[in-house]
């Protein structure tokens, strides 16, 4: 017995009907989020910044993928102090800080960084750098 063409058009667009509602493969993706508060910091003369970090994984990461929070901290706190270029602006400097992260962690897919710096004796406002790097 042959199917009329108009029944095998009707079962085909069936067919691609329900591949378009099947539901997709689910991924996961985390992020970290922390701030370093009130921070000392000797650029551009004595400063005081927040600096507050987003670090979003690269997806499906293995348990023993994510990087010691601690140690990232630590590693902040070291590449801010140890920052070599006393008179570049705070863009390139958050910058810098972002792009250093990427480096040292590969399971780490972006950084963003919002750097904050407070008013000071002689700059009384407060202003902020927002960055993100990403692979």
């Amino acid at each position: 017995m042959k199917i009329p063409s108009f029944r095998l058009f009707a079962l085909g667009l069936a067919a691609h009907a329900l591949a378009l509602v099947a539901p997709a493969a689910t991924t996961t993706q985390d992020a970290l989020l922390f701030t370093i508060e009130k921070h000392p910091v000797e650029h551009q003369g004595p400063q005081v910044v927040d600096l507050t970090v987003r670090l979003d994984y690269q997806p499906e990461i293995g348990p023993k993928d994510y990087p010691d929070f601690e140690e990232v901290y630590r590693k902040l706190i070291e590449w801010i102090k140890t920052y070599p270029n006393e008179t570049d602006y705070w863009e390139p400097f958050n910058r810098a800080l972002a792009k250093k992260i990427l480096e040292t962690y590969p399971t780490i897919a972006s950084a963003t960084l919002e750097l904050k710096i407070h008013p000071t004796y002689g700059i009384q406002y407060s202003h902020t750098s927002l960055v993100t790097v990403k692979r």
